[in-house]
């Protein structure tokens, strides 16, 4: 279980620290530092996107069923 989770989940937590930079939550109280995670999560998920799309040279034939598949698989 543990070799199946360093392959899913721990790169994501990597890249977010790493490239976005992000050590620490800024606010106080669950409900702003839940809407800091999320704003955290929403920029991860749009450089996915946007990587996607650039690795396809801007084509955008089957852009959708691959993003559709690849958000829900997870």
């Amino acid at each position: 279980m543990y070799r199946q989770r360093k392959k899913i989940v721990e790169p994501v937590f990597g890249q977010m620290k790493f490239n976005l930079g992000f050590r620490r939550f800024h606010l106080r109280g669950s409900d702003k530092a839940g809407g800091e995670w999320s704003l955290v999560c929403l920029v991860h998920n749009i450089k996915k996107i946007y990587g996607k799309i650039i690795s396809k040279g801007g084509e955008q034939h089957n852009l959708t069923r691959e993003l559709q598949a690849t958000y829900n698989s997870a």
